[in-house]
């Protein structure tokens, strides 16, 4: 390896630019070697993510390598295989050799499930055996290194973190590799790649809210609605709009008022009718900014802002952080940052200067020491990283980034910049007036400090209304008022709007629209308990994927299920495409993390859901009709070999001998039973 010092401390990261980082503090960065750096008798190695996978089901025996012979399945492997792909493997041969040379492995991968797996997994595969020990921090500034150097913990204190990521990892495997072979040879309509069924345990809940949603949409019957506004005056002239408030005995289940008599007669009533103001109450509210982004957050702005896909927004973030690196780590689910990062900021100013002289008159604005509720090591001590940020990177310029990178850039520096600015402070007035027997309500607001708004102006994050922004005139309880005219408006009820890439990752990540159908609330707090389907990380290429298939697609920037999206939700167990079961999954691996349930009992339990799926699966495709496939009267002589892709289907050729003439070889495809293409060999 080209350095023989042996080694006390080997500290194993996850990626790059994290071993930078770590080796800096540690001082080790001035001993760099191929694949890692070493200082004395400590190293600091580093993996490219996950680099090993999980084996294919082939290579727990031959009989797999038929994706069609659904009389194989379950495939359940008792000991689990990984594999060093070549693209990693240069690295790998690096971490082992420095494993094997090592007293004391210091895990420094991501604090989170996923970090514990790639490191543990890497030790497993290497047979390390020695002392393990963990270093633990959300943030990779300089203050937060040396405070997790500091408190170093045994590597055994999240071993059942990785107990967590192994059994989700494991389960993913299951559900992909077992169900999508299952359901290809049961429900498939046809041969050949374009007809494999593809299943996946967050893939398939998500392609299910996409159909559900279009469903709804498709089978909606509006109906009308009445609403009435009144116009009131005061003995001084002044005007203001306030809103019919339907009594409760009008309401109908979805809280409209249905009765055209009733606001037809009232509007009459109301004619030059008195009003008497009930309520009238101003109270002084504060807004502090909006928090910096997290990647969902990005993702679903820049979607909206610019028009591009998540996944686009994704690649332009890792961008902006590893080739640039102007910004902070992107796949985060975190909007807040730590308390030590305030020492920073002064620093953070200085660089985004450097890049962009325009914006000294800005940061001469704000306030780098003020205590904003961004700082908040509870917040971030929930993840494995802080809010995505500008870096301290002084040595740029914008004209090296395209119109959406720079786009994106802008996005994430304003909202840290937004941080340090006062809140928006505004006087919210609601005024009561009763008049007719009904009350009617006015809300308004009336500004007083733009604070941060001079900066971002009006953001999505409002959460105010446009009709909210009406300054209302002084009013006092019991003044009389005037109703100079009203306003009855027949509405229609329209049918929730299709998803957009924003919309479907919003839906991901709470499943808020889902809970509305869902009446057990048992299930509903297994639902809020969990953090939705997929993660910051793997959330857009879940989208991607289900483009990929052919299940969804767009029309006009919406996404709609195509027929076959809609045909797999309609024929697969609904088990498998329930977002309730994915969240049940999520509470039992917290269990694992907890330790509360093992590793053990989830798979077991696993296996048995696996095992009745496929034989469901089984059971259908038998009762399918054979497919008018003809079976060659005179078998062709051939004209392929092993190993060729079948022309019928898609599939591999194979050699195969005649059941009651085993002499006799042939070429046939190992893919569908259906297909029965058929070649003599000599």
């Amino acid at each position: 390896m080209g350095h023989e010092v042996g080694i006390v401390k080997l500290f194993l990261c996850e990626k790059p630019s994290q071993a930078k980082d770590i080796g800096k503090v540690l001082g080790v960065l001035d001993g760099r070697f191929d694949g890692y750096y070493q200082k004395g008798d400590t190293a600091v190695t580093w993996a490219f993510g996950h680099i090993l996978t999980q084996a294919m089901p082939d290579a727990y025996g031959e009989v797999y390598a038929d994706f069609g012979n659904i009389e194989s399945l379950p495939i359940l492997p008792q000991q689990w295989k990984m594999e060093v792909p070549s693209k990693t493997a240069k690295q790998f041969k690096v971490i082992k050799g420095l494993l094997a040379k090592a007293d004391e492995v210091v895990i420094a991968t991501d604090a989170d499930r996923e970090g514990e797996v790639i490191a543990r997994e890497i030790l497993d595969l290497c047979g390390y055996r020695k002392k393990v020990s963990r270093f633990w921090t959300s943030g990779l500034d300089t203050a937060s290194v040396k405070k997790a150097l500091a408190s170093i913990m045994p590597g055994r204190q999240k071993e059942t973190l990785y107990q967590a990521g192994l059994a989700r990892s494991r389960a993913d495997w299951l559900v992909g590799m077992n169900l999508s072979r299952a359901y290809t040879v049961a429900y498939s309509e046809g041969f050949g790649k374009e007809h494999t069924l593809s299943i996946g345990r967050i893939q398939t809940p998500t392609l299910n809210l996409v159909v559900r949603r279009d469903y709804i949409i498709d089978n909606f019957q509006p109906y009308p609605y009445y609403v009435l506004s009144a116009d009131f005056q005061t003995t001084s002239k002044e005007v203001f709009a306030a809103v019919w408030q339907i009594p409760e005995a009008l309401k109908n289940p979805d809280g409209l008022c249905t009765d055209k008599t009733f606001v037809t007669d009232l509007a009459k009533q109301l004619d030059n009718a008195a009003g008497t103001v009930v309520s009238a109450k101003t109270e002084r509210k504060k807004t502090p900014a909006p928090l910096p982004y997290s990647l969902s957050a990005l993702q679903k702005e820049a979607g909206k802002k610019l028009g591009i896909s998540a996944s686009k927004v994704l690649k332009i973030a890792q961008e902006l952080y590893e080739k640039h690196k102007i910004t902070s780590y992107p796949r985060t689910p975190c909007r807040y940052l730590p308390k030590s990062q305030q020492n920073e900021v002064a620093d953070v100013f200085a660089a985004m200067a450097a890049i962009d002289g325009s914006l000294a008159p800005v940061l001469a604005k704000t306030d780098p020491n003020r205590p904003s509720r961004v700082w908040n090591d509870g917040q971030v001590n929930k993840h494995s990283h802080h809010a995505i940020i500008p870096t301290k990177t002084t040595n740029f310029s914008l004209s090296q980034l395209d119109k959406n990178e720079r786009e994106i850039y802008l996005m994430i520096r304003n909202r840290y910049i937004a941080q340090f600015y006062p809140d928006y402070e505004y006087d919210a007035t609601v005024i009561l007036v009763e008049s007719c027997n009904q009350q009617f309500k006015a809300v308004g607001q009336t500004p007083k400090v733009q604070g941060w708004k001079t900066w971002l102006g009006k953001t999505d994050e409002d959460g105010s209304d446009d009709n909210d922004h009406a300054v209302l005139p002084a009013v006092s309880d019991g003044q009389q008022l005037t109703v100079i005219s009203s306003k009855p408006e027949t509405k229609k009820t329209a049918p929730p709007p299709r998803f957009t890439e924003a919309t479907l990752l919003d839906e991901m990540q709470t499943l808020s629209d889902f809970l509305k159908s869902v009446d057990d609330e048992q299930v509903k707090k297994i639902l809020r308990s969990t953090e939705g389907l997929g993660t910051e990380a793997t959330r857009a290429n879940i989208i991607d994927r289900l483009f990929e298939m052919g299940y969804m697609e767009k029309q006009k920037g919406k996404i709609v299920s195509t027929e076959k999206g809609r045909k797999l939700i309609a024929q697969i167990p609904a088990i498998v495409a329930d977002p309730v079961t994915t969240a049940k999954w999520e509470l039992a691996l917290a269990g694992i993390e907890s330790g509360k349930l093992t590793m053990e009992d989830f798979m077991a339990y696993q296996g048995d859901l696996i095992r009745q799926l496929v034989e469901q699966a089984k059971t259908d495709a038998a009762k399918r009709p054979k497919p008018s496939k003809p079976v060659a009267s005179k078998p062709k002589l051939a004209k392929h070999k092993v190993g060729d892709i079948c022309p019928d289907c898609g599939g591999t050729l194979l050699e195969k001998a005649l059941k009651n003439a085993p002499d006799k070889k042939y070429l046939g495809c190992s893919k569908y039973p259906e297909c029965r293409h058929f070649e003599w060999l000599q």
